[in-house]
């Protein structure tokens, strides 16, 4: 039984071709969080793909995926996109050398939950922002993070009235939890906000990003300040990244 609950409280974390020297280094820093348990490393978003369902028939289920925006064999972003596709429920967390502002805007677009600069990252961020985007926050820097989002607000690829049409088929309570995400606060915050249980409040998250036809609460609430119905989320989340040992 104790192993049962141990693999239960896991976290799993699947590596996406890394270069030898920075997968060693990634490797170090995870085995340092005793909650943390490397799953493998694959070498594209197909193989990812088939590692995921394997971890999962053993009981090992992926809560996060490591990857890099692009490199010679990896396009990261859609590894992503394939990624959110098939497990919605799993974070993306992109680590890359790129200071490029395209390149957040379409890992946001492909469902990414956060973007760390390699030559920024330390341990204690990289175990932080793992458990952060678990939690359904997001981790990105701060500058790139306002420009990404205030590009997406401005140039959302549907207009203000299909983004509202959309958000027509929120439940009131749903719309709620809307808001609060557009916040950035977490499950555990919507919970307690709304006074409902915390499965119940993950629930409301997936149904809105869903009906949203989003890839991740961070898209759904971007989509939502596109349409109007949210302030802009992006002080919520620098202001919730700035706080000591936070978990948006």
């Amino acid at each position: 039984m104790a192993v049962t609950q141990r693999e239960s409280a896991t976290l799993g974390v699947l590596m996406i071709d890394f270069s030898p020297v920075v997968r060693e280094g990634l490797q170090a820093i995870l085995t340092k969080d005793e909650r943390i348990e490397v799953i493998g490393d694959a070498q594209d978003g197909h193989e990812a793909l088939l590692h995921i369902k394997r971890a999962s028939d053993r009981g090992q289920p992926v809560k996060v995926v490591l990857t890099e925006t692009r490199s010679g064999k990896v396009d990261g972003v859609q590894a992503t996109r394939l990624i959110k596709e098939q497990f919605p429920e799993i974070a993306v967390l992109v680590l890359t050398e790129n200071i490029n502002d395209s390149y957040v805007i379409d890992a946001i677009h492909a469902g990414a939950g956060g973007y760390i600069f390699l030559k920024d990252m330390s341990p204690e961020l990289l175990l932080q922002s793992i458990h952060r985007v678990v939690e359904g926050g997001m981790q990105m820097a701060t500058e790139l993070l306002r420009t990404a989002v205030e590009n997406l607000i401005q140039n959302g690829r549907k207009t203000l009235a299909e983004r509202t049409a959309e958000a027509a088929h929120l439940t009131e309570r749903e719309v709620e939890v809307l808001r609060l995400m557009g916040n950035g606060d977490s499950n555990k915050i919507i919970a307690a906000t709304l006074g409902i249980t915390l499965d119940t409040a993950k629930k409301h998250v997936r149904n809105v990003i869903d009906k949203m036809q989003a890839r991740s609460r961070t898209h759904a609430a971007i989509i939502a300040a596109q349409a109007g119905l949210v302030g802009n989320p992006v002080a919520a989340v620098i202001e919730a990244q700035s706080e000591p040992g936070s978990v948006a």
